[in-house]
């Protein structure tokens, strides 16, 4: 048995030698092998996060007693239905997506992820139980490891933009991934405000209300931590608030703030020549510049990470506040995608942007494996050849 055991490597290599259609068959599953499940590995094993720099921490608040909080931030994953998606369209892209995100999660294991909206590509319009297949579909293809939690907002994908959308989107969204219109958040000592973006419409839709009620309260929680923090007299309505350690908040939603274009993005995954320039339309592409003005008062962010234009972009704004847009995960919107790292203490935080596999050098891998597949086929079998030497020499010999 050992003296078999020991064999088999030499007996199996000249097995494949000598037989094309297993040699063939082998070299298949070792292209497919690599271009859906390993080659994912390789690309993302690349993606280390960031280190916090002493120059970006905020010294007016104190430094937190937890360790660093490990989020990864991903975006417009389009799930498609069953209007606009071709099957093989979907079997493709949300393959793509799911082996990007269990990879990333295998060698990155964060802390937390938060998805910024349009999970889904017809969430505004399919039925009930297609809503609730792609509910399933989601939570398989997107599933984290034990200790690691997940946090989503809306986009309008999912439920419309605001002139499209019902009470029933709403709430089904709503319900089946936990996303009020607004939500503030206390993780390790960092506090992070998500937001319905398609909720700052402005014309007092009961949607609009709720949320304007709910940054009201946030607005007044943050004013009252901050004056405890700070050691000051706080008003009265204090005394109904929460209480909890002070840190600026971090802004997570769908659309941008107001910004007139894509022309001042940074980023190597910004927006092609041809569209960087494109204006953008306010409670459209971006939030309107009221809406903007009042978060900026009434919330003073620290960071905000935004979705939408399927394309990367960081900005800062002109007080300062630094803005990340997180490209599109799925290969349909972005031929080359990506999500951002970050390190976050309750003062300090560091950002950066980690690649997906780009389709193009998958389909490449693809093709040079095959023309390579190809080409062993005209490779003589070892047996072969030396049968038909054996063959010239018996006839010389006659």
């Amino acid at each position: 048995m050992m003296t078999f055991c020991c064999q088999l490597p030499s007996r199996l290599w000249f097995f494949i030698q000598t037989r094309k259609l297993v040699r063939t068959i082998i070299l298949i599953l070792f292209l497919f092998f690599y271009c859906e499940f390993f080659h994912y590995y390789m690309v993302l094993l690349s993606c280390t996060w960031p280190t916090l720099q002493f120059a970006t921490m905020d010294t007016t608040q104190p430094e937190g007693s937890e360790a660093p909080l490990r989020a990864m931030f991903i975006a417009d994953t389009h799930i498609l239905g069953s209007k606009e998606g071709h099957w093989f369209d979907k079997l493709r892209r949300e393959w793509q997506m799911e082996r990007s995100f269990q990879a990333s999660m295998s060698i990155h294991n964060p802390d937390v992820v938060f998805i910024l909206g349009d999970l889904l590509d017809e969430g505004k319009w399919c039925s009930d139980r297609e809503f609730n297949f792609h509910v399933q579909r989601f939570q398989q293809m997107f599933r984290t490891p034990f200790g690691t939690k997940t946090h989503i907002v809306v986009g309008n994908h999912d439920i419309g933009f605001h002139y499209l959308i019902s009470e029933k989107t709403h709430d089904r969204f709503r319900k089946a991934f936990d996303a009020p219109p607004v939500r503030m958040l206390q993780i390790k000592e960092n506090t992070f405000v998500m937001l319905n973006s398609m909720a700052m419409e402005g014309d007092g839709c009961s949607l609009c209300s709720e949320a304007m009620n709910k940054l009201t309260d946030i607005k007044w929680q943050l004013k009252c931590a901050k004056g405890r923090e700070e050691k000051k007299r706080v008003a009265d309505v204090c005394d109904k608030m929460e209480t909890f350690r002070y840190s600026r908040p971090i802004l997570i939603q769908h659309f941008p703030m107001y910004r007139a274009s894509d022309s001042n993005c940074s980023t190597a995954d910004a927006a092609p020549l041809d569209e960087k320039d494109v204006p953008f339309r306010e409670k459209w592409d971006c939030l309107s510049q009221d809406a903007t003005n009042q978060l900026f008062e009434w919330i003073n962010p620290r960071l905000i990470i935004s979705a939408h234009t399927h394309h990367g972009c960081f900005r800062e704004h002109s007080d300062g506040t630094p803005e990340w847009t997180v490209a599109s995960f799925s290969w349909r919107n972005k031929k080359n995608p990506t999500f951002l790292m970050g390190v976050i203490t309750s003062n300090n935080f560091a950002i950066s942007q980690c690649y997906l596999p780009h389709e193009y050098t998958v389909i490449s891998i693809y093709i040079t494996g095959a023309f390579l597949i190809i080409l062993s086929l005209l490779i003589p079998n070892k047996y072969s050849s030396k049968s038909s030497k054996g063959m010239v020499l018996i006839n010389k010999s006659n």
